[in-house]
């Protein structure tokens, strides 16, 4: 079903106080950067490294408020885009209990921890829930698939830019195969969490290089009919580092072109179970296929 990870090319320091984005089709110029981070390196991180508050900026929690939920804790992972609008995926609400009610969700960012407080952790009501129209699921086998797999939530007032919070950008093209992504996420973050049903408590992230379509339609990887051209796939041929249940709607970020921001490229969809198995990657929704869609919803609501 679905998935985690994160580095950065270097720290850039945010101002304070700004209010995020603009509601115009281009992106913010202070968008996706960050007031802590990693220098980029080629190795793999063996599964994930915990992240630091401002580290991920644009994370964030998405809580579903129904009592059956126990303590309202982390359901799925979003990333702030424009102003009070969060991208995550169509599955995360479609599943939930209460789904595209916006009293039943509730979004936490400037976060590292969903269990302990921390300075500078916000909460935001909620007053829209979009699902994609024509977002679907189906089964293929054993393996459930889901297509249009994204959904944008309205917050009920802006988010405020600081060193913790800051919004992600859009690619205006897609980053090609065998580059360096991460992803992050409160997912299952090792086999033992996954079979006890414990996600993490922390955020975590970890390198997810993009691979090539023609690799993950191969039939003893995820084969043509569950791989379509909406879609991006990235991961390890051997597994182990991955997104894993309960990263799923989080971000797939790359850097920019000219290396100076990071970019959304993917949402987390759907993998295999156990996460980690060699020659399943995580697929994800390509976010430049969805961003006219994403723009033009945006602009209407």
């Amino acid at each position: 079903m679905f998935w985690l990870a994160f580095v950065l090319l270097f720290a850039v320091q945010q101002g304070g106080g700004s209010t995020i984005g603009r509601s115009s089709r281009s992106n913010d110029p202070n968008c996706g950067k960050a007031s802590v981070g990693l220098n980029a390196a080629p190795q793999r991180i063996h599964g994930g490294q915990y992240a630091t508050q401002g580290m991920f900026p644009w994370m964030v929690s998405l809580k579903n408020l129904k009592p059956e939920n126990l303590h309202y804790k982390h359901y799925c992972g979003g990333t702030l885009y424009n102003n009070q609008w969060v991208i995550t995926a169509a599955h995360c609400a479609a599943e939930a209990t209460g789904g595209t009610d916006p009293s039943m969700w509730r979004v936490r960012a400037g976060l590292t921890s969903v269990v302990t407080w921390e300075d500078g952790r916000e909460d935001y009501n909620v007053s829209r829930v979009i699902l994609h129209p024509a977002y679907h699921e189906f089964t293929i086998g054993s393996q459930d698939v889901a297509h249009h797999d994204v959904a944008l939530i309205k917050l009920a007032s802006p988010i405020t830019v600081n060193n913790l919070v800051n919004n992600i950008c859009l690619p205006d093209s897609d980053a090609i195969p065998g580059t360096n992504c991460v992803v992050s996420g409160w997912g299952y973050h090792d086999i033992q969490n996954q079979v006890d049903g414990a996600e993490s408590e922390r955020l975590k992230w970890t390198y997810a290089p993009l691979l090539d379509p023609a690799y993950c339609s191969k039939d003893h990887v995820w084969g043509t009919l569950e791989v379509s051209s909406i879609q991006v796939c990235a991961g390890y041929e051997h597994g182990r580092d991955d997104a894993c249940d309960g990263d799923s709607g989080g971000p797939l970020i790359c850097p920019s072109p000219d290396g100076s921001r990071w970019e959304l490229h993917g949402i987390v969809n759907w993998g295999e179970q156990p996460c980690g198995d060699p020659h399943k990657p995580t697929m994800y929704a390509r976010v430049t296929a969805f961003k006219s869609w994403i723009e033009q919803t945006i602009q209407s609501n």
